[in-house]
């Protein structure tokens, strides 16, 4: 499924729910009593009954809520849809479940205040229910400049730190390590984002700047976002979308179609073909490069990406405050 969905949920004048749904993973989570089950427990209403039920559901796709039971038969049977899970079905932490999701064409909303460290959700999209009178929405939990917070010079990122720790273990790792190679900025892996993680939480009392690829790192934002408010004076954390978002969106690479897709992802990524829109954007940066010098390769960098206009541009946008 590709774009984003307007979603409205509504009983006569009693409660309506009003939300878009732009990725293939969306988390409502906040606390308990806020409208989680009640949403759901209308669109299974509607399932069931339809307009009979009291409820008007209007959506370009098919909603559908997930049983707990027999989940695995319902999405056998489900496609180019949003499916929603209530709270506290046990199944959404299974590999079983991160498998189902791999490839499919539908969206998932999943209420759930548990991390899912084995699905790649974005930051971006994790939310609470905000309501006002009998109306609700989704606010963003995370809001966009949350995630990174500034202490220094736009044009020295970098000089309030002593280590550069990235989740990337392959090009962006290579990017930052030659970027820096002759400054006193030591560079760092976590390998991946479990590893990120623990390195921080092992390393809190360093100076650190920390870089991970905010459309996979929803599991690991509350803990590491804990973690930079408590260290404030010497820990800030950068999500940016992707790395290869990084090199796209600071114009080091630049076309038409890359472009277009920057301006609005939802309407080019496919759920069946990419699991997070970190895999989309690798896979458009290696498509729009191929043959050229800037071709990208996510094991070796080329030397083109790490030149010092272009790194300049990279670490300018860095240096951003709206970056994510």
């Amino acid at each position: 499924m590709v774009g984003s969905y307007r979603v409205k949920v509504s009983q006569g004048r009693r409660v309506s729910f009003e939300f878009e749904v732009r990725r293939n993973i969306t988390l409502v989570g906040g606390d308990s009593g806020t409208g989680k089950t009640t949403l759901y427990n209308m669109i299974v209403d509607y399932m069931r009954e339809g307009n009979q039920s009291g409820v008007s559901l209007q959506c370009e796709r098919p909603c559908v809520a997930l049983a707990d039971h027999d989940w695995q038969y319902q999405l056998s049977k489900t496609s180019n849809s949003i499916v929603f899970i209530d709270e506290g079905r046990k199944f959404v932490e299974s590999e079983d479940f991160a498998r189902a999701v791999r490839g499919s064409s539908n969206y998932y909303v999943l209420f759930t205040r548990t991390d899912l460290p084995n699905l790649p959700f974005s930051i971006k999209e994790i939310y609470k229910i905000k309501t006002s009178g009998k109306h609700h929405t989704f606010e963003p939990l995370y809001p966009q400049r949350r995630g990174c917070r500034f202490s220094f010079s736009p044009s020295d990122p970098m000089h309030d730190f002593d280590i550069l720790i990235v989740e990337d273990s392959k090009s962006g790792y290579q990017f930052f390590e030659t970027r820096f190679s002759d400054s006193d900025l030591v560079c760092e892996t976590g390998k991946n984002n479990s590893g990120l993680l623990k390195w921080l939480d092992a390393n809190a009392d360093k100076r650190v700047f920390a870089i991970a690829d905010g459309a996979a790192f929803g599991a690991y934002a509350q803990k590491a976002l804990r973690l930079q408010d408590e260290h404030r004076s010497s820990m800030a954390i950068c999500l940016p979308e992707s790395f290869e978002w990084l090199l796209m969106a600071s114009g080091v690479v630049r076309n038409d179609v890359i472009k277009k897709a920057l301006e609005d992802p939802s309407s080019f990524v496919d759920s069946s073909e990419h699991e997070s829109w970190e895999q989309f954007f690798c896979s458009l940066l290696k498509r729009e490069t191929a043959g050229t010098s800037f071709a990208y390769q996510k094991n070796k960098l080329a030397n083109v990406y790490v030149n010092a206009e272009n790194a300049d541009k990279v670490m300018a946008l860095i240096a951003c405050r709206n970056i994510n």
